[in-house]
């Protein structure tokens, strides 16, 4: 397995504690440097390459948002922040994703996930179209006794039904299946799908609108969406930071 390098950017100790705990239950990561301010990072990119970069704003000297504009090639960034306010200006300088602090793991799994997904993108072609052989488009379910192949792209979106998942499928009928819904959140490629209600997971290239605290898919079907979970999913479309 690949193995890829990362900085943690942080004036607090604690947060920089929190970050490296949940990193020790991702094993193709490795933290190279934990810094306090953005002045020490520099140093550190200076003479180390790292693919992945955690980083607060508010810190002393100089914020991590004035700390990436400056950087020429910086790493894929995560900002780690305990201030909502400065979404808007992660999303313009295209970091991978925002965290709030303090930052639960599930989120925290979701946004290197992304991370992970995009370094991969990159990696040289001989490497790439022999991933490409073995990739996971696809998985199998066991429903009625039968195990069925769900290709990612046939989703439209999973419903939750308790014990069991429905997966609603395009041009086929529903497929049930035993499993919980955070199971199979897990499971799915977070690029592709967004859990947008505790009883929903939708595909996101279904998506035709967002009305209110609805999604509007392709199908026509509507699915709800958390009003805490709306922000996020906004910053996961909106690439283009339109909205």
């Amino acid at each position: 397995m690949k193995s890829y390098s990362c900085i943690i950017v942080d004036d607090e100790t604690l947060a920089q504690d929190l970050i490296e705990t949940h990193l020790k239950k991702i094993p193709n990561i490795q933290v190279i440097a934990r810094c306090h301010t953005a002045t020490e990072a520099l140093a550190v990119l200076n003479q180390q390459k790292a693919d992945i970069m955690f980083l607060d704003i508010e810190m002393p000297d100089l914020t991590g948002i004035d700390f990436l504009k400056a950087l020429e090639k910086p790493p894929y960034t995560i900002f780690t922040t305990a201030y909502s306010e400065y979404a808007m200006a992660g999303y313009e300088l295209n970091v991978v994703d925002y965290l709030l602090k303090p930052v639960r793991f599930d989120r925290f799994f979701k946004a290197v996930s992304k991370v992970l997904d995009l370094l991969k993108e990159k990696e040289p072609s001989v490497e790439k179209s022999s991933d490409s052989e073995i990739r996971n488009d696809y998985l199998f379910v066991k429903s009625d006794y039968k195990a069925v192949k769900i290709l990612y792209r046939d989703i439209l979106y999973v419903e939750s039904m308790q014990k069991y998942v429905r997966f609603h499928l395009k041009s086929k009928k529903p497929v049930v299946s035993l499993m919980s819904i955070s199971t199979l959140a897990e499971l799915l490629p977070a690029r592709q799908f967004f859990r947008c209600q505790k009883s929903f997971i939708v595909h996101l290239d279904e998506i035709e609108s967002i009305e209110g605290n609805q999604l509007v898919l392709f199908s026509g079907d509507k699915i709800p969406v958390s009003k805490n979970l709306k922000s996020e999913l906004l910053s996961l479309v909106d690439r283009n930071g339109l909205i």
